[in-house]
């Protein structure tokens, strides 16, 4: 575990009283979430959203495991706590990996985005093969923008600049370093104080076996979004926003 404060992006005043915890996926950086942040920090809270190891102009840790990941980012936790914490892809497993140092006693609202909590060895073959084409393409803003039409201009952006700031080798490297593709038995880990939501893009997006997954579990709040692909944080931020609040006591 590193020593260092990680890298991160801020939304708010220091003197707010309340504060969110957002964390990134895969080649990607803290500006993925510029609004879901901004709308945090509207309704009075500081939001704090670190880069991940080998992200954002970062160097790797040790290794590429999803714990390492989480433990990076403990100095934030052992500082704070925090009364909304959200994880998006990669980000969500890694905020799987910190539920166990949640506090016990103070109620937490945990919101997880589209996280692939299981994967089986033959599909992680084309989901390794998907990631890497999308390095390697390189797509534009305006690419992105083409295929989703519900993306504002700064989102391709952002979406472009967390690409092109990591490692051009960081999707490989992170199946490599977590096999097997497997983060299920970690929900087990959630005090009995913190909430945990699961928002899951539309089934038509082949959703389907990830929703089975999460469904099986108890005392997990399960929300499938509408028209909405991987990237709900872009596309539908204001659900987001609804569900981390939901469980949030004024």
């Amino acid at each position: 575990m590193t020593t260092s404060i990680p890298s991160a992006s801020q939304w708010g005043s220091p003197a707010a009283s309340r504060r969110a915890f957002l964390i990134h996926g895969l080649n990607s950086s803290a500006h993925t979430f510029h609004r879901v942040a901004s709308a945090l920090a509207a309704k009075g809270y500081l939001v704090i959203a670190p880069n991940l190891l080998g992200h954002a102009l970062r160097k790797p840790g040790a290794d590429f495991q999803v714990q390492t990941l989480a433990d990076d980012l403990l100095p934030y936790l052992e500082a704070a706590e925090y009364d909304i914490v959200i994880g998006h892809s990669l980000g969500a497993h890694v905020v799987l990996s910190l539920l166990k140092y949640l506090p016990k006693t103070k109620p937490t609202s945990v919101v997880l985005i589209d996280p692939a909590v299981e994967i089986p060895a033959e599909q992680m073959v084309n989901w390794r093969a998907r990631l890497s084409n999308d390095i390697k393409i390189n797509p534009t803003a305006e690419d992105y923008m083409a295929l989703n039409p519900l993306w504002t201009r700064e989102d391709a952006i952002w979406r472009v600049l967390g690409t092109h700031i990591g490692r051009p080798t960081n999707s490989d490297d992170h199946i490599d370093g977590n096999v097997p593709w497997s983060f299920s038995h970690l929900f087990a880990d959630k005090p009995a104080a913190a909430t945990l939501t699961v928002l899951i893009k539309d089934l038509r997006f082949n959703s389907a076996s990830q929703l089975e997954i999460v469904a099986k579990l108890k005392d997990i709040r399960v929300v499938v979004v509408p028209n909405a692909s991987h990237w709900i944080q872009y596309e539908f931020p204001d659900v987001i926003v609804e569900e981390a609040l939901r469980n949030i006591k004024e």
